[in-house]
């Protein structure tokens, strides 16, 4: 493990904002990271050229932010971008479509500063709509174990991330070829010279819904996270990600036979059947799905997360 240097009284955080076309989202976004309890932020909005409106919200707050609006290859670039211009001596980046609690970085700063050989930290995430509202979704979050990230999943929160800047200038930017999870790929390969902390009083809210990456990659998402993984030595996708690979390949093959590329499609359904067990499930999810509209399966969800905290 890499002694890391011991951290200023109050050290300088530098956030970095990804956005193109977020007009929908970045007020808020902005207002989270400008809210925060802690004084010391560097802020900077890195806008691919947005055409929505969402250069024009940013400069609203121009005195208490940076503003880059230029085109990159992408929402990996543009962080990549943000953390090479960064001051700060604490790194984190912030979606345009995720919020941070007031305390947030203050929280992250405190662990830190009195955890000197702790490089990074991560904590808890609230699932919320598009309208910033609870989601029954509970993303499974563990105490820092290396193998269990690499052979369970990606139980780390992304927005609850901060680390310190030698870990960035030690080990590199994030992988741009990576369009899905770069993320996850940066804490495996960060976490083999630097563990890091969990910090339960991390907290960030999550927006979850159909545009975003996570929920709308499907088999190509997959598909990279495997090879990601295989390049990290694991033998097979994490088990609780086996129900997950036969809902996108079902969807792609289905997808394609719709389209009329008959070939693509049969090949993609047959990958369907590569964990049987998973097959049932996916199968009576795809028909909830074409019978029960968003609105009222969000709705059922949401019933069942009340039951769960009621009871």
């Amino acid at each position: 493990m890499r002694r890391l240097p011991v951290p200023t009284i109050q050290p300088l955080v530098t956030i970095v904002t990804p956005c193109y076309n977020s007009a929908q989202f970045i007020e808020d976004t902005i207002q989270s990271v400008l809210a925060q309890t802690y004084p010391n932020i560097e802020y900077i909005v890195m806008d691919g050229g947005s055409t929505d409106g969402t250069q024009a919200i940013a400069e609203r707050y121009a005195e208490r932010l940076t503003l880059v609006s230029e085109r990159d290859r992408g929402q990996t670039h543009a962080i990549n971008k943000g953390w090479q211009r960064a001051k700060g001596d604490i790194l984190a980046w912030l979606n345009a479509d995720d919020l941070y609690y007031p305390e947030t970085v203050e929280k992250a700063v405190t662990y830190l500063t009195t955890h000197p050989d702790v490089g990074w930290v991560y904590g808890y995430g609230h699932s919320l709509d598009i309208n910033g509202q609870p989601m029954p979704f509970r993303h499974p979050v563990y105490a820092w174990d290396y193998q269990k990230l690499l052979n369970l999943g990606c139980y780390i929160v992304q927005p609850t991330v901060f680390l310190r800047r030698d870990v960035f200038q030690q080990s590199g930017p994030l992988t741009e070829e990576l369009h899905y999870c770069m993320d996850y790929e940066y804490w495996l390969r960060i976490g083999r010279q630097y563990p890091a902390a969990l910090v339960p009083e991390i907290r960030a809210g999550v927006k979850i819904f159909r545009a975003t990456k996570s929920r709308s990659g499907g088999y190509k998402r997959i598909v990279e996270i495997e090879a990601m993984l295989r390049s990290y030595g694991a033998s097979d996708l994490p088990a609780p990600m086996h129900h997950e690979w036969a809902m996108a390949a079902l969807r792609e093959g289905i997808h394609y036979l719709r389209s009329g590329r008959w070939t693509e499609g049969r090949k993609t359904l047959s990958q369907a059947g590569r964990y049987p067990h998973t097959l049932p499930r996916a199968i009576a999810k795809l028909l909830f799905n074409a019978v029960v509209p968003p609105r009222l399966e969000t709705k059922i969800r949401r019933a069942w997360l009340h039951a769960d905290v009621v009871s």
